[in-house]
């Protein structure tokens, strides 16, 4: 038996505006997919009138709704007895507060992608307001209004600039004053709309957003009804009452034309209408309102957060409003369409910049469509599908647009090279909200194998290239990984970067042969990382001239490290004058300003030495640091007999102050660094001092001063050292204090704490507790609990589900750098490292195919 609700058609009409703000459907897009007229969409929706059978399923279908109850719905309401008093309400309209905004054409807000859109018409599915100049003279005309002198205002901006939420805002104080509000909704009848004017009572809004569609209605209606409207507001009787518009600038430019002498005047009335009543609405958010919406995303409001987020310039309405649609068609798009706007948000979430090769796009979409949808497409599918993502929603948005770039102003007489952008063809741009979706929604997923392909032979830009090799790599996908970074020809620090980690995994699953070949033919191609390698095997060897010929081919190559390397093994040779020429050449190559200390700087060898020395932070990088040695500075002021005395004290690179709480090097004078942390704490209040004294009271034992330190840095918002501190605990075996940080560091907002947590509750077997945790982050979209999962499915011998799960953690691109490097660091949960290398490399020992299927020897 089903339910039995008081108002059948009163249900029937929410069901209706429920879906239809839940599919972010606009009037007019509800008319093209139904063919039904305005009037009668409006009717339905509002219970105005028990639709019929045809226009409930048509109604059903465009709003993909589950017919039956629908129907049964309809039924019910056929057998109520009729409103008898329905008439004269709807001449009134109804009490504002029993209006949703959606009703009255405020378009719903784009919901942050990671947040549920629950119940977006209501008005708590709205971002938060932010006030515009705009507001001051609408809040001004309200005011007049409910102090009962008769109003109108029309506003006047571009599409999607917040004119209609503007009005909705601004009559919020009539509304709780008992104020009714009417519009016209029959678009056909207005000759019954001008009936209805003339019924109207005190205290009531006439709402007419999108104004044209009345006053610039044809065969003199429009200005009958601007006439009507001004007798309305000059009855005293009949007041007050307001009177609300919304128009597009084009709209209110053609109705205050004035025409030439002897032309016919159309307009006359409308113009006298809103000729003193137009508040123009700016198309952008300037400087005062991007801060009033930056200060309401601080407080929590995710949807302005998000929107700020992607558009910087200031279009945040056009952001918000357009949002919903773009994402409509996204759902909705033919399968072309939607596989190539799947390429796009892959590309831009691995790592491709904003403008995306059209020959890109095309090449990579092919592997999104299943076998029937590709055998299907027509010849000119991929035209298509561009031609139908570039046709713009609200606020002149589109899903994927075409970009030019400028070329560069040369001076005359200057040839200007062809720009990099016209060799490489036309190129695109996927939408702010479609690309922070996609990134949201996608994160778990591994693109195809067309989409690394169409990467490799289409995007031309070396840094993007190796941004996507590095996410092959960290998804398992050693092939592409390697010969994308290849194909980048970008060499990191160390020499091959990510081609380095794919051949340490593939020494690792016991290639060696394989390992030598490709290291081999890399090297005879020119690869640094490559020389580099077998100059490190050989000198590891102990054959010196065989690493000393690799590197002197890395030096000629322009890697300076490989240089000092080589100078170092010249050093041990005996072979001082020979080292003393590298070095000159070092000094040539980095330009370094210390050159009396190069020869005898590169003539050691160790790190303790090389950190004892004072040589320019330019040079750091080379040697393989990050930081050089810092100077010390001291200020200093004569005393009154004369001799100098210190008055402040600090650590400086190249001249510039660094904290020496930041400055690993500290390590040989712990004491001192101590006392400058604590300071920089205590005067400051820095940040980056809290953490360093948090993990040097830790590595003391003192545990609480070190919670106490790393309080403080959470205070100043890094609570990540929070999670670091528990695990010193956890360690300890003092678990329900570790628990207890790292709860704090999840209210805090650290991003590790959860799968810390897990781990943590495994250590104490509390089995029911982890799962139930792990599910919680699996929903938060963390790759990194399929790791987890599988470490308790591993435990358990349920092997075959662990590899599972392991698969999906690479498709999720959960494996970091320090995963492939030499003595895997601890980055998850502690422990699982071990046994999940040793199967990785045992299951794909030649790493997984974008498919998930595992690699063939290669």
């Amino acid at each position: 038996m089903g339910d039995v609700y008081e108002d059948p058609l009163a249900e029937l009409a929410l069901r209706l505006r429920t879906l239809r703000a839940q599919r972010g459907l606009q009037m007019g897009g509800l008319q093209q997919r139904t063919g039904l007229g305005r009037t009668t969409i409006s009717q339905a929706l509002n219970g105005h009138k028990v639709p019929t059978e045809a226009t409930l399923v048509a109604l059903a279908k465009a709003l993909r709704a589950d017919m039956e109850p629908m129907l049964a719905l309809r039924e019910a309401a056929v057998r109520m007895p009729p409103v008898q008093d329905f008439v004269g309400e709807a001449v009134r309209g109804r009490p504002i507060s029993d209006w949703d905004p959606l009703d009255l054409e405020v378009h719903p807000a784009a919901p942050a992608p990671s947040v549920a859109p629950a119940r977006a018409y209501s008005p708590s599915g709205l971002p938060s307001y932010v006030h515009r100049p705009h507001d001051e003279d609408l809040a001004r005309c309200v005011a007049a209004a409910a102090n009962g002198t008769s109003q109108m205002a029309v506003l006047i901006g571009s599409s999607s600039t917040g004119k209609t939420r503007a009005c909705w805002e601004a009559i919020q104080p009539l509304a709780a004053a008992g104020w009714w509000l009417w519009r016209p909704f029959d678009l056909t009848r207005l000759e019954a709309a001008l009936a209805e004017i003339d019924q109207l009572g005190p205290r009531t809004v006439v709402w007419l957003n999108e104004a044209q569609h009345y006053l610039g209605a044809g065969h003199g209606f429009g200005e009958r009804l601007s006439a009507a409207l001004a007798t309305l507001m000059s009855d005293p009787s009949r007041g007050p009452v307001l009177i609300l518009g919304t128009l597009w600038p084009e709209h209110a430019n053609r109705y205050m034309a004035v025409p030439h002498p002897g032309q016919a005047d159309p307009h006359a009335q409308v113009r006298a209408l809103i000729a003193n009543r137009r508040i123009n609405v700016p198309d952008k958010f300037d400087a005062a309102a991007i801060a009033a919406a930056q200060a309401l995303a601080d407080a929590g409001d995710q949807q302005l957060a998000a929107a700020l987020e992607r558009t910087p310039d200031g279009n945040l309405a056009q952001d918000l409003a357009g949002g919903p649609e773009l994402l409509h068609r996204y759902h909705t798009a033919q399968p072309a369409a939607r596989a190539v706007l799947q390429a796009a948000m892959d590309a831009r979430r691995l790592g491709a910049g904003v403008r995306l090769p059209l020959a890109f796009l095309e090449g990579a979409a092919e592997d999104y469509l299943t076998d029937i949808e590709y055998d299907a497409l027509p010849d000119d599918w991929f035209e298509e599908a561009l031609a139908d993502l570039a046709r713009p929603v609200h606020g002149n948005l589109a899903p994927l647009r075409r970009i030019r770039t400028r070329n560069p102003r040369q001076a005359p007489g200057v040839t200007s090279p062809v720009s990099a952008n016209q060799k490489r063809g036309p190129v695109y741009r996927l939408a702010d909200y479609l690309e922070q979706y996609g990134r949201q929604k996608r994160m778990l997923s591994c693109p195809p194998t067309s989409f690394w392909h169409s990467a490799h032979d289409h995007i031309k830009d070396s840094d993007d290239l190796a941004q996507i090799a590095q996410e092959a790599l960290h998804r398992y996908r050693l092939y592409w990984a390697f010969y994308l970074h290849r194909a980048s020809g970008v060499c990191g620090p160390t020499g091959g970067g990510t081609q380095t980690c794919v051949v340490r995994m593939r020494q690792t699953a016991g290639d060696a042969a394989g390992v030598d070949a490709l290291v081999r033919h890399e090297a005879d191609a020119g690869s640094i990382w490559a020389l580099l390698w077998l100059a490190a095997c050989h000198e590891n060897a102990g054959e010196r001239e065989r690493a000393e010929h690799y590197l002197k081919n890395a030096a000629d190559a322009g890697h300076v490290g490989a240089l000092v390397r080589l100078l170092a093994l010249r050093r041990d040779a005996g072979d001082t004058q020979d080292a003393e020429d590298l070095a000159r050449r070092v000094v040539d190559a980095t330009g370094s300003p210390h050159q009396d200390l190069l020869p005898s700087m590169f003539l050691r060898t160790k790190r303790d030495e090389l950190k004892k020395l004072k040589c320019s932070k330019r040079l750091a990088p080379y040697m393989g640091y990050i930081w050089a040695a810092p100077q010390r500075r001291v200020t200093t002021q004569s005393a009154e007999d004369g001799t100098p005395t210190e008055i402040s004290m600090e650590f400086t690179v190249d001249g510039a102050p660094l904290m020496t709480a930041r400055n690993p090097w500290f390590d040989e004078d712990p004491e001192e660094a101590e006392h400058h942390a604590r300071q920089a704490v205590e005067v400051a209040g820095d940040s980056d001092a809290s953490i360093f004294l948090a993990h040097l009271r830790a590595k003391s034992g003192d545990l609480p001063e070190a919670e106490a330190f790393a309080r403080r840095a959470a205070e100043l918002g890094e609570p990540d050292t929070l999670v670091d501190i528990a695990l010193w605990y956890s360690k300890g075996g003092e678990y329900e204090k570790s628990k207890e940080l790292l709860r704090d560091a999840i209210s805090a907002g650290a991003s590790d704490a959860l799968v810390e947590l897990a781990d943590v509750l495994r250590l104490t077997g509390d089995e029911v507790s982890i799962e139930a945790l792990v599910q919680q982050i699996m929903q938060l979209g963390n790759a990194n609990s399929y790791i987890l999962l599988a470490h308790l499915r591993y435990r358990a011998n349920r092997f075959e589900e662990a590899q599972t799960m392991v698969q999906q953690a690479a498709d999720a691109g959960a494996f970091p750098d320090t995963f492939f490097s030499d003595g895997v660091e601890p980055w998850l949960s502690k422990g699982t490292e071990p046994w999940l290398i040793d199967n990785m490399t045992t299951w794909w020992p030649y790493g997984l195919d974008p498919d998930g299927t595992p690699t063939m020897p290669w």
